[in-house]
């Protein structure tokens, strides 16, 4: 059976929270609120595949980075974080 985007979304968000409970910093709690906000905005698409769901997110993920102006360090921590969660799951 072919996972939903919401159910992806979910699953994600699931690995962030892990990954925000061990976090010792203030940076890496920042970089998982960011995506588990952004997530939240798009879990609730319609569509299903994991792999179509990362795509898509991960490009809406480098746009909204650049749009709202974050920094360069920053969103390479982002983008980071985001391939870890992906390869966790």
């Amino acid at each position: 059976m072919t996972m939903t985007f919401a159910e992806r979304a979910d699953q994600l968000c699931d690995t962030l929270r892990e990954f925000e409970h061990q976090a010792e910093e203030g940076d890496q709690l920042f970089y998982c609120a960011y995506l588990l906000g952004l997530l939240g905005l798009h879990g609730n698409a319609e569509g299903e595949g994991q792999q179509a769901f990362d795509s898509a997110f991960e490009n809406t993920l480098k746009d909204t980075l650049e749009s709202e102006g974050v920094t360069a360090e920053d969103q390479q921590q982002i983008l980071a974080l985001w391939q870890q969660t992906c390869e966790r799951v």
